[in-house]
């Protein structure tokens, strides 16, 4: 089972968002826990200031790990942020064989 912990935060300018950035790859490079499968940071599409990271964990971090925890003090004086933890369920999302493989264009 996988598990994904969400940290999202908005900062007030880009210049702090670029801290975030670097805040998340120092404290990757520290981290030396083998449950940790991949932490990734998003920036949003919309606003600059926006960014989402995700620790995606092997086992149950529980409510929230000792490394989520961190990042998020770390982060506190950059701006607002929100920490979950999500559950990926096991059950497959598929299309039918021979549905959806071609996707029809509009004729100009």
């Amino acid at each position: 089972m996988t598990w994904l912990e969400t940290i999202n935060i908005r900062t007030a300018r880009f210049t702090e968002a670029a801290k975030v950035i670097e805040l998340c790859r120092q404290h990757f490079q520290s981290i030396a826990v083998e449950e940790l499968l991949k932490l990734s940071v998003y920036c949003s599409a919309k606003y600059s200031t926006d960014i989402s990271i995700h620790l995606e964990w092997a086992s149950n971090p529980g409510l929230e790990s000792f490394s989520g925890r961190a990042i998020c003090e770390a982060l506190t004086d950059f701006g607002l942020i929100s920490h979950t933890v999500w559950v990926k369920q096991e059950e497959a999302i598929t299309k039918e064989p021979g549905k959806w493989d071609r996707v029809r264009r509009p004729q100009t």
